[in-house]
């Protein structure tokens, strides 16, 4: 079968566009990371999930053999086009990178060969006698543009450090376009002190967020968001959570009230309880369905009054001052300790009851395991609830 006949295989002219392309191998495929690791790993390939996550977390142009082993783990076909298109990439970026050095190298060659201008050049002839002849009038250079006029170079500039607007000079035009060439380079300098600045003095990362056409909305985010970040990234985040049916808020702020919603979806999901997104917490929040629906408030009630028949609106009260009647809430105290679902046991309570997290949200178990501390202790002074404030 010749090439018009098969499949067409996307192309992509950049390295950003070649991961965006692998992006949606994935996602196409719908295997999360770890399944895909495991299938690498049958195929004879080494591709760990955490490498797999970097990879396409990032824009830079990934290694040949982890886009075999990923490629072979989801079954792609024309395996050696996807190699061949990578490797027209690379020996694009290569010639590229030589081109910028050489560019860069034109714009700071030294004029110590051509005539200065606030220099006179001395006539040909033979050495001057004791007596001083006065010298010629200065033989100004040919060039049109003085070399005193460019302003002073850097040296060689690294095209990962400039956005993609900045463009390297063009050696024959090295001179008349040092000067914008050098105004970018400020402005990038002013852009980065003021990036930084922003971020010291409001203790938060505003993640760099740039969305194209066709490319993923967690495209330019950070490897991991964890609570205190701010920006698009964190919303898109907050939208997964709502959207598989945890009460989180969507303000673009990972608050507390996000950092219970995630715990509770990675418990719910017997994943690492680490309260921070990855590349695997992102993956999972796309291929799982939705967490089991939690009760009502109605519903919570009712349970509650028909469990503690002898005190029922203390019960009801109880559970709405530790939790909101919310029986997703996780509370993360100062100290790291977590306490979890309607009733609030931390951890310390859990290891006791043998039970894990994914339990402790339950309901049921919640409210049936508060009746036999209830029950025990002849009332609700196990509890010691204040109104805390809201998530």
């Amino acid at each position: 079968m010749d090439d018009a006949t098969r499949d067409p295989v996307p192309q992509a002219a950049t390295a950003g566009e070649y991961v965006a392309l692998l992006r949606d191998v994935r996602r196409c495929s719908g295997l999360t990371y770890r399944e895909i690791s495991r299938r690498a790993s049958a195929a004879g390939h080494w591709l760990p999930a955490s490498t797999l996550a970097t990879m396409l977390g990032r824009i830079t142009l990934p290694r040949e053999r982890t886009v075999v082993a990923m490629l072979a783990a989801c079954e792609v076909p024309d395996i050696e086009r996807w190699v061949g298109m990578r490797r027209d990439i690379e020996a694009h970026l290569s010639e590229r990178d030589r081109w910028e050095t050489s560019a860069s190298q034109a714009t700071v060659t030294p004029a110590a060969s051509q005539p200065s201008a606030a220099e006179p050049v001395p006539p040909a002839g033979p050495a001057p006698s004791a007596a001083p002849i006065p010298p010629a009038e200065p033989t100004l250079p040919v060039d049109p543009t003085p070399s005193a006029d460019a302003p002073p170079s850097a040296g060689p500039v690294r095209s990962d450090e400039l956005t993609a607007s900045v463009r390297p000079v063009l050696p024959e035009r090295s001179r008349p376009e040092a000067p914008r060439s050098a105004r970018r380079r400020l402005r990038l300098a002013v852009l980065a002190v003021l990036a930084v600045l922003t971020i010291g003095a409001t203790g938060t990362l505003l993640p760099k967020f740039t969305a194209t056409a066709g490319s993923s909305s967690t495209d330019g985010c950070p490897l991991v968001l964890r609570e205190g970040m701010y920006g698009p990234c964190v919303l898109d985040l907050q939208e997964r959570l709502v959207a598989r049916g945890l009460n989180v808020p969507v303000d673009g702020w990972f608050g507390p009230g996000t950092t219970s919603g995630l715990i509770a979806f990675q418990a719910l999901g017997s994943l690492p309880v680490s309260g921070t997104a990855d590349g695997q917490v992102l993956d999972e929040l796309a291929s799982q369905p939705t967490v089991p629906a939690a009760w009502p408030e109605d519903r919570i009630g009712k349970y509650l009054r028909r469990t503690f028949p002898e005190d029922p609106s203390g019960a009801v009260e109880m559970a709405r001052c530790l939790s909101e009647l919310d029986p997703y809430r996780v509370v993360v105290a100062a100290d790291g300790s977590r306490r979890w679902g309607l009733f609030q046991f931390t951890d310390s309570e859990l290891s006791r009851f043998g039970v894990d997290p994914r339990t402790a949200l339950d309901p049921y178990w919640n409210i049936r395991t508060a009746r036999n501390v209830w029950s025990l202790t002849s009332g609700f002074g196990h509890w010691q609830c204040a109104p805390s404030p809201s998530l």
